[in-house]
């Protein structure tokens, strides 16, 4: 795997690989940035290619994903990240919808009954990392014909999935909330562009703004605020990557001025916008 000289920024690129569904690919160099509270609606699945990225998720589990090993993050698991390292760490990473990987594991195989997840976040599996870090080197690329690019993406998941993921029971994890949490999530989900109020939240949860906070902290992994940051920002990179411009971005998901996009899209994936999309 290419080294990278310790000198170099922060670093990322996104971009989406039509040859596989509405996938959605990063290569990044990160030396100093560290994540906030996140969550993905995606999987989550990357290849450290240098230093190690020190890991918590909502629950306090700490760990180290070191170099030349796979990470695997759940959809819908809150987690922050940061280096472990003071040389901070390089990966890249696809996130790959539900729907996409079920689709593809049903094309393959006997239909999937359950729900797929993993239940470990760092895998040492040399064979089907090089696997997926090929893949991801062949959809960087301009000059590989979408088939290629198609059959080593199949190739790679499908054999990552094979031995490593599980089924379990299918489960609808928003029914897992409670009631009112629900409510409020639901609400943030639909009106995130509308700045809404935490009293407008908290009465559409029925219960008083304090008690919002706690609860939904509690159950979904961080605040209501920051969860309403979250969706705008993720709304951002898909419409950036569909070439929209920056500007009217920032307006279609709440933002008054480019600059606070900016400084909230650089919070989380360190590196402006302007920046992040491959050309």
């Amino acid at each position: 795997m290419d080294r990278v000289s310790p000198h170099i920024p922060n670093q990322a690129k996104f971009w989406r690989e039509p040859a596989f569904g509405s996938i959605e690919m990063l290569q990044a160099t990160y030396r100093t940035h560290r994540f906030p509270p996140h969550a993905h609606d995606e999987f989550a699945f990357g290849i450290i290619e240098r230093g190690a990225q020190a890991y918590l998720d909502a629950r306090g589990h700490r760990l180290v994903m070191p170099e030349r090993t796979i990470c695997v993050i759940n959809p819908g698991n809150v987690h922050e990240g940061r280096p472990a390292l003071e040389g901070g760490w390089d990966y890249r990473m696809m996130y790959v919808p539900t729907a996409d990987l079920t689709s593809m594991l049903n094309r393959e195989r006997r239909p999937l009954i359950g729900t797929l997840h993993f239940s470990e976040t760092v895998i040492d599996d040399p064979q089907t990392m090089r696997l997926l870090y090929d893949a991801h080197r062949c959809s960087e690329s301009t000059d590989i014909h979408p088939l290629e690019k198609a059959s080593r993406l199949t190739a790679a998941l499908f054999q990552l999935v094979q031995r490593h993921a599980q089924t379990a029971p299918r489960t609808d994890v928003s029914t897992l909330l409670p009631g009112a949490v629900k409510r409020a999530r639901e609400y943030i989900d639909a009106h995130f562009v509308e700045n809404p109020t935490l009293d407008a939240i908290a009465a559409v949860a029925g219960m008083s703004s304090y008690q919002l906070i706690r609860a939904f902290k509690h159950a979904v992994g961080m605040a209501p605020h920051a969860y309403l940051v979250q969706r705008r920002v993720a709304m951002a990179k898909q419409l950036l990557l569909r070439g929209q411009p920056l500007r009217q971005v920032a307006i279609e998901v709440g933002y008054c001025d480019q600059g606070h996009l900016t400084r909230e899209f650089r919070r989380f994936f360190g590196v402006p916008p302007s920046r992040s999309r491959r050309q």
